[in-house]
Formats: structure tokens, sequence, C-alpha cells
């Protein structure tokens, strides 16, 4: 195994030298270590739901190490004011006003003693060498931001050498249908994005709940980081739980365009009504795709249109539908998936790409899928790209009992 890891990042630090647009492309600064719990595919056959589950759990309980700052902030809902200094004797009250005040090399501790407002927008950046760092304390619960109903996301982010870090985010629904919902936005708006670090947050109840009507159609996300002529890259997604997620007709964590040098790491995703992670390419504009990418060590668990159970739990596709993907590649170049656990989406792992592109120069290896309702692995029109020492296979001592009758 650690010959396999060790192959990642050369192939990763490859892609800090020299992208597939000729320029130079940033990929996280911190080394990927892959964590001690990491799956063998052959002994998971033997797991039981428990097992997989606990698995998902224990990648989402241990906190990372953030980026060492110079200085400290603090906030406090329940003692902060936002007339004073913002020092722990004498905390801010919001999320905002901190964000507004900081400048690089601050790390802003946030505490747990009551609700914090959606909308946060991060436009501010750190530097090179000098984050930013959003942290809930790690001494304690993680603070909640709830959303609110005139903001698309919970947190908006649109500035470099960020890490958000340590919180929960839930309850997010918006006025109408028509309006999307997102837990944490992630977009190269007026100018190239670098190093946005997304760690250990807990997100959940977003979108609009189950919808009692034949069709419907509305979009929302957990997670998503997105860029069309601008770039982001060194982003890192890592030990993210994401559950009890109505995302219609889109994805729970997705990076779509101009990405290039990402990972999504040791997320737990389970309980969504639609694909949990997602590749794009090609759909913004038809040169740009998301690239130089590690998908590794992460666990999904009842990725389905049937969720939260039978067709009506996304009434964004016909009743009966099965277009979910636990991995989702659309698009994409340059990309490994590595080490991670499918079970029960209604398509385990599939590389396609609805634009007219090929998926180029992907290896998808030691991944365990399960129980998928459609099928476990699709490899469509690729150049360069391969499936490899993965473990499919279908258990009866797997299945979901509500899903079963969902299909009958």
């Amino acid at each position: 195994m650690k010959t396999q890891v060790s192959l990642a990042l050369l192939l990763l630090l490859a892609a800090a030298c020299s992208g597939s647009d000729g320029d130079t492309v940033a990929v996280p600064l911190v080394p990927y270590e892959a964590p001690a719990d990491r799956i063998d595919p052959v002994a998971a056959r033997d797991f039981d739901d428990a097992a997989f589950r606990m698995l998902g759990q224990a990648r989402v309980e241990r906190r990372r190490a953030l980026p060492t700052t110079g200085e400290a902030r603090y906030v406090s809902a329940a003692l902060g004011d936002d007339g004073a200094d913002g020092s722990k004797a004498s905390p801010w009250k919001t999320l905002q006003h901190a964000v507004d005040e900081v400048s690089p090399g601050t790390t802003i501790w946030v505490d747990a003693s009551g609700d914090y407002a959606g909308g946060l927008e991060i436009s501010s950046s750190g530097e090179e060498g000098a984050f930013i760092v959003v942290a809930g304390d790690p001494s304690g619960p993680r603070p909640r931001i709830t959303g609110a109903a005139d903001a698309t996301s919970i947190v908006d982010i649109s500035a470099s050498w960020i890490v958000f870090a340590g919180f929960e985010l839930a309850h997010h629904q918006r006025g109408s249908l028509e309006d999307d919902t997102i837990g944490i936005e992630i977009e190269a708006r007026d100018e190239d994005l670098d190093h946005v670090f997304v760690f250990d947050n807990v997100i959940h109840d977003i979108g609009p709940g189950v919808i009692d009507q034949a069709e419907c159609y509305y979009n929302g996300h957990g997670i998503i980081a997105q860029a069309e002529g601008r770039k982001i890259s060194g982003l890192w997604i890592d030990g993210n739980e994401l559950y009890d997620l109505y995302v219609g007709h889109s994805e729970v964590v997705v990076v779509n365009g101009n990405v290039d040098g990402f990972r999504i790491t040791n997320n737990y995703v389970h309980d969504v009504n639609n694909i949990a992670i997602d590749i794009i390419g090609y759909e913004k504009n038809s040169t740009e795709t998301a690239r130089n990418g590690l998908v590794a060590d992460n666990i999904v668990l009842d990725a389905s249109n049937y969720w939260p159970y039978c067709s009506r739990g996304n009434c964004t596709y016909p009743a009966g539908d099965e277009s979910s993907d636990g991995i989702y590649v659309d698009g994409g170049a340059d990309l490994i998936i590595e080490f991670n656990v499918v079970g029960r989406a209604d398509h385990g792992i599939e590389l396609q790409s609805e634009n007219g592109e090929l998926i180029r120069n992907t290896e998808v290896r030691f991944n365990v899928v399960f129980n998928s309702n459609y099928k476990n692995f699709t490899l469509g029109d690729a150049e360069g790209s391969s499936e490899h020492d993965n473990v499919f296979f279908d258990d009866p001592r797997l299945e979901d009992p509500q899903f079963a009758t969902c299909r009958e």
C-alpha cells in the first residue's frame, strides 16, 4: 500500500511542475498522508454495514492540523461585541465582522456559544505562508452556522490562502426551488484562487426536503468549487461529513470547470438524494476541465435518487430512475481515484462525459464498491484511463431494507 501512496504523491508533485495547459499548477503544500485505517479492498468483503459506517465516522472525527499563524482573534456569539478588539478577553460577536477585519497570518477562533448567521462571505485573501484560518475551537463542539433565506450559500469563499475548518453548517432552505441552496461555495470570480482548504466540517439538512409531487426541478450542493476563465489551484476538501442533503439535479461535493490541482479525501458522504462526489469538465465551456486531482479514502453510503426511500426522494428524476453516483467523473483529466468505499449508490463509480470530451489519464484503483442499484462500475469513452485492483461485489447482508422495497 505504501508504494501506491507514493505513486499518487509523485503524480501530484509532477502536476505542480506542469499542468495540462502548460501553466504552473499549485497543489496543497501539506503532504497527503493516508489514514491509518485505509481500507484493504479484499478484507472489506467481510465487513458488515456497521463496520463501514464506523469507518466513515472515524474519518471525520479526527481534527486536521491547521497552518500556524502569527496572530489570533476570537469570536463568541454569546459574549462577543463587534465593537471590541477581538482578543480572547474581548471577542467579536459576528463571523462577518471577523473575516472583514483580520489580516493575512491570522487565525479566527470561534466558540459554540450560539448559532451564527449564514450568508458569510470570505473575500479577503491571506498570502503565501500567511493563511487566514477560520476555525471552530477544537476543544469544544463545532460552532453552528445556519442558512439564510436571502443567501445562496451558508459560506461563500472567493479568496486565496484560506482555511475553513471545524464548523457545523445546517438548516438551509430557500424561498423558492428556483434558488440554489449551497453549504460551502468556493468560486474564482475576479481573480484566480490558490490554496483553499475545507477541513472537518459537518454539513447537513440543506435543500428543500422531500417534495410530494410527481416532477420538480431544483439544485443544491454541500460543497462546490467552480471556476470558468479564472482558475482554482491547491484546493483540498478533507474530513468533512455530509448527510441529509437534498441536492436535486446536482451534487453533494463537486469541483467544476477550471480547477487544476485538488484533493478530495477522507470525507464521509451518506444519505443524500443525488451524486455524492463529482468531478466535472467541459460543462462551463468546451476547453476547461477539472484536472490533476486525487480522490481518495472517502466513504460514500446511500447516495441514491431513492433516498429518503423510494422514487419521490428526488423528484427531479423520473420515478424509479437510478442516476445517482457515488463517485462520478464527468469529463476530467489526470486523476487518481483510490481506496474509496461506495455502498448502495445507484451507480457506484462512473466515468463518462456528458459534454462530448473524453475522460483522460484517470486511474481507478483499490476501491470497494458494493450493492449498487444499477452498476458498480462504468468506464465510458476514455483515453489513457484504466481500472484495476478494485473490489466490486453484492452482498445481501449489506442491503438497506427500505431501499430494497423501492425496487419491488
